[in-house]
């Protein structure tokens, strides 16, 4: 090292001693905790001036306090309220409240399981009795109903089904019939 850089370390040295000098004498307090903020050894002295939290608990400890937690506004005992709204629309009220055909089909099938789940007795498929996986079927799809059906009608017991995916697909696709009240058909 030349006598420069010598000097420009010292001089260098002596600043940043001076800074954390005066740091300390009046030091960043923690919002949180209350405790001085420290001057790490490889941080300059002004960042550590915009800081207001030791660290990241207590940023997030503070911050959370102020956060309004929400309340879940749908109890166990009120899901059959949550579908009350639905029951007596027709498929083309309901088509023109959402207003995207995915989100109207959604609503639906969300509709259909909470139907299916909450009125079968059996958890199967009806066709094989696979009981790991069951998707929820409409025996007459909903795009068959007419737009003045009502809800009530297409989510109604006797038109739902459970089936494993694999009968599901079968069924989608034409290669399985079912009648009405589920009974499998050639």
């Amino acid at each position: 090292m030349n006598r420069y850089q010598l000097a420009a370390s010292v001089g260098n040295a002596n600043q940043r001693k001076k800074a954390l000098d005066n740091y300390y004498k009046n030091p960043n307090l923690c919002l949180c905790c209350g405790t001085i903020i420290q001057v790490s050894e490889n941080q300059k002295v002004s960042e550590v001036r915009k800081k207001t939290f030791c660290d990241r608990k207590c940023s997030t400890i503070f911050n959370n306090k102020k956060r309004v937690k929400k309340e879940k506004s749908i109890q166990k005992n009120d899901k059959k309220q949550k579908f009350d709204y639905i029951l007596n629309l027709t498929k083309n009220e309901l088509y023109n409240k959402h207003g995207i055909y995915y989100k109207f089909r959604a609503v639906i099938r969300k509709h259909a399981h909470f139907v299916y789940w909450n009125t079968r007795n059996e958890k199967k498929c009806s066709v094989c009795g696979y009981d790991k996986f069951i998707e929820v079927c409409h025996i007459k799809s909903v795009s068959s109903f007419d737009d003045d059906a009502k809800i009530r009608d297409i989510n109604n017991t006797s038109n739902l089904i459970g089936l494993c995916p694999n009968h599901h697909k079968e069924f989608d696709n034409g290669l399985l019939k079912l009648m009405a009240g589920g009974q499998v058909g050639i």
